[in-house]
């Protein structure tokens, strides 16, 4: 008995020393001054907003790039291209089939250098900077070009000028071009231009112009087999 009233007077002795000293004070948090608080909020901001600018400018850029490279031609008939037009691209399909375009009397995969020379003389532009092509020009600027392969055979022969002075080339548009011939066997880009590519023989006839006008710049005729391996005259 004399133990369990000891045991209690013990226990009501730590009750009343607890609560004479009270709970442990909590740590008071560092308060950060308001200054400070609004520049990180602000600081966050302006990085949500950096990213979200730099995310609508990037989506612009490609939707830019995108737009340029996937521009429709426009379709037309055969009876709205002008008629000096149609007559010359029409002649320009049939002729292609032999490796020639009208006004030229050298055939793309069949004459030779020699050729050329002997009828037109000493081009302006000859082998330049160790390449296939050489170029003849009028008043400083290129009115034919050829390239020479393997054995000096001409494997294409380009022309930038129309055969007579009735009309330019860039009179014609791209549409005028597939209203006569038909859709391109493909369509090609090299920097700023557009490529119509048709199948015709043995040779490849190319369409030139620039992608944002949609007019034709010069013609290419090429011939693949005489082509490779490529020839220099370096």
């Amino acid at each position: 008995m004399k133990t369990y009233t000891k045991l209690a007077s013990l226990l009501a002795a730590s009750s009343l020393l607890l609560v004479a000293c009270g709970e442990p004070e909590a740590t008071p948090e560092k308060e950060v001054p308001k200054t400070q608080a609004a520049e990180n909020t602000t600081a966050k901001t302006e990085d949500v907003q950096t990213e979200d600018v730099q995310t609508e400018a990037s989506k612009k850029e490609d939707t830019t790039v995108t737009s340029t490279s996937s521009k429709k031609i426009e379709t037309k008939s055969k009876d709205t291209v002008k008629p000096i037009l149609r007559d010359f691209l029409q002649n320009q399909f049939k002729t292609a089939k032999n490796g020639m375009t009208e006004g030229v009397p050298f055939e793309s995969g069949k004459s030779v250098y020699e050729d050329i020379t002997k009828k037109w003389g000493k081009p302006a532009t000859t082998f330049s900077n160790n390449t296939n092509y050489i170029e003849y020009k009028k008043k400083g600027k290129v009115t034919y070009a050829f390239a020479i392969g393997r054995g000096d055979r001409v494997y294409d022969v380009r022309t930038f000028v129309a055969p007579d002075s009735s009309f330019k080339l860039s009179d014609i548009t791209f549409s005028d071009i597939i209203a006569i011939g038909g859709k391109p066997s493909s369509t090609t880009y090299n920097g700023k231009d557009t490529i119509l590519n048709y199948k015709v023989g043995k040779n490849t006839l190319k369409f030139v112009g620039p992608t944002k006008t949609k007019k034709l710049d010069h013609i290419s005729i090429f011939n693949q087999r005489a082509s490779e391996p490529m020839g220099g005259r370096g």
